[in-house]
């Protein structure tokens, strides 16, 4: 039996804003080629978690690792090397609205490569035909509609080919059909790429149709409460997250 290599751990992490605890006592592993939910209600820690991750916020106590290394205290040079092999696709998209499409997507190629300019270009063609954006290189974000804006923000998350792929509410002020659409494209781009991916989100219609395993952070008691396949957690997980995949009422 093969067992899948743990791509990202956390042990031990306390979250919190000053002397407000958010999370503590976390303990989780992300396998390598699995879509890693966190999901929870508002203000339960989910993006504050996202944040530790990639070393926007520093812990209270604990720490994260990347494969066998410490991410939380590795130098910045070493933060640095650890997150050439991430891509993040934030909440808003985060694109340059004064950049086309094309130029957004070529930044981090032009930033972190050697490429000459006609293999950026082969590229950034590449990567906005993967989340069906070919043929509007020369759009502005503010000309598409934000379902498209979600998939431009995407092919610039994964301009570098990155072994972990982050995703801050990838359904945020979409609709439902414009949401499944994404969750069905962040799973083309996992089983394509061989992307690991971990998702923030309360969206339980995306956290039932992509999630590999999901984790839920519940604030009230400032910990994790369950962890597994989320259509097990919605049958046969505690209260809390029952009620919160809507089984309470069934």
């Amino acid at each position: 039996m093969i067992v899948a290599e743990d791509v990202i751990t956390v042990r031990g992490l306390t979250m919190a804003f000053g002397e407000r605890v958010v999370i503590r006592d976390l303990d989780l592993a992300i396998r390598r080629g699995e879509v890693y939910v966190v999901m929870g209600g508002s203000g339960c820690g989910k993006s504050t978690l996202l944040r530790h991750m990639l070393g926007l916020q520093e812990p209270a106590a604990g720490e994260v690792l990347y494969g066998q290394e410490s991410f939380t205290r590795a130098s910045p040079s070493g933060r640095e090397r650890f997150l050439r092999r991430v891509g993040v696709l934030y909440q808003g998209s985060a694109l340059w609205t004064s950049m086309t499409l094309a130029e957004n997507v070529a930044l981090p190629l032009q930033q972190f490569t050697r490429l000459s300019p006609r293999r950026i270009r082969e590229v950034v063609e590449l990567k906005l035909s993967l989340v069906g954006l070919r043929g509007f290189e020369e759009y502005y974000p503010w000309e598409l509609s934000g379902g498209m804006q979600k998939r431009a923000g995407l092919a610039r998350a994964i301009a570098l080919d990155p072994e972990i792929l982050f995703i801050d509410e990838p359904s945020a002020s979409l609709d439902p059909p414009t949401g499944r659409h994404l969750d069905r494209l962040i799973l083309q781009l996992r089983d394509a790429l061989g992307t690991t991916v971990v998702v923030v989100t309360h969206d339980v219609a995306s956290i039932l149709g992509i999630g590999s395993r999901a984790l839920f952070l519940d604030g009230e008691s400032q910990r994790a409460i369950a962890e597994g396949p989320p259509a097990e957690l919605r049958d046969r997980g505690p209260p809390a997250v029952r009620a919160f995949f809507g089984a309470g009422a069934r």
